[in-house]
């Protein structure tokens, strides 16, 4: 207990620090100006799908961004300003301790942000219900939670490892790489391999659902064709839909649209009534397009085909994509807690602002790099850099919730839980103990 309201103090008096400071207040009026007249000043597309982009994807992720510069800075300030003034010493005195010092100040930067998200969202809340009742968007624009399926098939993984061994039984493994590298490639093109669709050609998925859809339930089909040098053409096709574990008839949907956007239609399952149990079902694809005319159409199976079913509320998956948000906020002041503790505020500030940067463009760097630029020693230390702040970041950046919450995708609670255990738990963990050691060690912190 006592421990306990040791933390509680230096909880508290790092909230009053903050909120004594201007600081607070203009953050407060920054996201606020960004809330109300970001929507106004932007224009989209001129529809309530666009307008609704706006409000979601902009505002919010404007916010976001200044909440996540202010609470690494603010962060990076809450050690290195105290011991660079000597003012630590006035609370680092015994019985407290470098990690109740720790744990206290990140408390209260938990509090901050869980405060100034949740005005955000609400703020953004209000004004989607409020436009959602002007003409037209009640219409054209639905506020869903649909579960995201995919088709049944090999993770990317499994089908790079299975390319790998065909190679080497048919000794056609590139030269002067490691199996390591060779895995990389495979598993970056098993993510984007395109499935070719030729005239008169079919092609099928199955689908496992989260659950048994009821009757009265409606399924969506999200399809997302392409064409050689992505040239847009007709899309003229059939789609076949029917229960995996019944022998009733296909329902058949056609299509005549173009392809470079997405194609999605709904199936109401009251047509497999006689089905008892709709937990799965099968899709195809048939190309009746003219074989003289028509050109083959391609798509990402892993990423274009996907089943969508109801997934709960609106609401809650709003509330999913701030618990996200949050948790990368407390990830970031996490890291800026261990780099005030290790260096001075100038120096800590310009050091978590590169890592940010390199935390932003590192993925795009992975992604992009050839297997020609990982022989070029010169290149190596860059290459190996970004991979290295990419992994790291990986499970604060796996989940964009703006995008779910736009497209009506549910935040599933596997995913949400991984980002509160690596965002909140494990990570934080780890930078808290490297940094608990530091300021042990730091002559002007030695408080316990």
């Amino acid at each position: 207990m006592k421990i306990l309201r040791r933390i509680f103090g230096i909880f508290l008096l790092a909230l009053r620090a903050s909120l004594r400071t201007k600081t607070v207040f203009a953050l407060f009026l920054l996201m606020a100006t960004t809330v109300l007249l970001l929507p106004a000043v932007v224009k989209g597309d001129g529809t309530p799908q666009g307008d609704c982009h706006i409000l979601v994807l902009y505002t919010l992720g404007f916010s976001f961004a200044l909440l996540c510069l202010s609470t690494l800075w603010a962060a990076c300030a809450l050690f290195a300003a105290e011991i660079d003034n000597q003012l630590i010493q006035l609370s680092a005195t015994k019985p407290v301790r470098a990690f109740e010092f720790w744990l206290g100040k990140w408390f209260a930067l938990l509090l901050l942000n869980a405060i100034a998200l949740f005005a955000v969202y609400s703020a953004v809340y209000v004004q989607l219900r409020w436009k959602q009742r002007q003409s037209g968007w009640q219409e054209s624009v639905q506020l869903v939670s649909r579960s995201v399926v995919h088709p049944l098939l090999p993770t990317p993984e499994e089908e790079a490892q299975e390319t790998y061994l065909l190679l080497e039984k048919q000794k056609a493994l590139p030269q002067g790489l490691s199996k390591a590298q060779v895995l990389r490639v495979l598993t970056t093109k098993a993510q984007e391999r395109y499935t070719i669709v030729n005239p008169d050609e079919s092609i099928s998925w199955r689908f496992q659902l989260p659950r048994p859809v009821a009757t009265n339930e409606l399924i969506t089909v999200r399809l997302r064709f392409d064409t050689e040098y992505s040239t847009r053409t007709q899309v003229s096709g059939v789609c076949r839909v029917a229960p995996a574990a019944s022998q009733a008839p296909a329902l058949e949907i056609p299509l005549d649209d173009f392809s470079l956007q997405e194609i999605e239609f709904d199936i109401s399952c009251e047509a497999f009534q006689q089905t008892q149990d709709l937990s799965a079902i099968n899709l195809s694809f048939t190309h009746t397009g003219n074989p003289a005319k028509a050109s083959a159409l391609m798509l990402r199976f892993r990423k274009d085909v996907v089943v969508l079913t109801q997934g709960g509320s609106f609401e809650a998956n709003f509330l999913r994509s701030a618990l996200v948000h949050w948790s990368v906020l407390a990830l970031l002041a996490a890291f800026g807690l261990t780099l005030s503790a290790c260096f001075s505020l100038p120096v800590a500030v310009f050091t978590s602002t590169i890592l940010l940067l390199l935390v932003m463009i590192g993925t795009s760097v992975t992604e992009v790099v050839s297997v020609e630029d990982e022989k070029e020693w010169l290149k190596k230390p860059g290459i190996l850099v970004s991979r290295g702040v990419s992994a790291v970041a990986h499970h604060a950046l796996r989940i964009d919730p703006l995008e779910s919450v736009i497209n009506g995708e549910r935040i599933e609670n596997r995913a949400l839980g991984e980002a509160l255990l690596w965002n909140v738990l494990l990570s934080p963990a780890c930078f808290g103990l490297l940094g608990i050691l530091i300021l042990r060690r730091r002559e002007l912190a030695a408080g316990d």
